[in-house]
Parts: structure tokens; C-alpha cells; sequence
């Protein structure tokens, strides 16, 4: 399916944002993993694992920006996510 599917990064369990990011891009051609203030790192390491452990071929590109929030300025990050499951390996034993 074409298309893309957000989702934003909070404080529920990092496991939780990998399986729903593995599952939209099942569904969708991109996946956009967006964050703010303390949770940036967090969807960093949410891209690390995904590339390391589930995706073949990925691709994403970083945007970094700076947003109003609360009468103070917080960092902002989207990161475009594509790529395709990895094939698992056969087990020989």
C-alpha cells in the first residue's frame, strides 16, 4: 500500500514503537517517526534497532528542528523510515 503512517514517540515502552513502526511498514511504503524534547534519543534508538534487526534495504533521512513548546524552544525530530522485512535465516540445527 502506498503512503505513509506516523507515529509519535511518548512514554510508553520502546517496544511498543518498534512493533508498531514493523507493522506499518508492512502496511505502508514509509513509516515517519516523529519526537520532541526528552523522547528524541528514544526514537534514535528506535531507528537503530529497526535497521539492525528487522528491516533489509532501509533508507531514512534526520530532520532536526527546534519548536515552541511551553513558552521555551524543545528539539524536534522526524525520521523517514522505508525498508522491507527481513527474511529470516533458516535454521540449520
Amino acid at each position: 500500500m502506498e503512503g505513509s503512517h506516523e507515529v509519535f514517540i511518548g512514554k510508553k515502552d520502546i517496544s511498543r514503537y518498534i512493533s508498531s513502526c514493523f507493522f506499518a511498514l508492512n502496511k505502508f511504503e514509509k513509516v515517519k517517526i516523529i519526537s520532541r524534547g526528552s523522547h528524541v534519543k528514544k526514537s534514535l534508538d528506535i531507528l537503530a534497532i529497526l535497521v539492525r534487526d528487522y528491516l533489509d534495504n532501509p533508507e531514512y533521512d534526520i530532520v532536526v528542528k527546534s519548536e515552541p513548546f511551553e513558552g521555551r524552544f524543545v528539539t524536534a525530530l522526524e525520521i523517514n523510515l522505508t525498508g522491507t522485512k527481513k527474511e529470516e535465516e533458516p535454521n540449520n540445527g
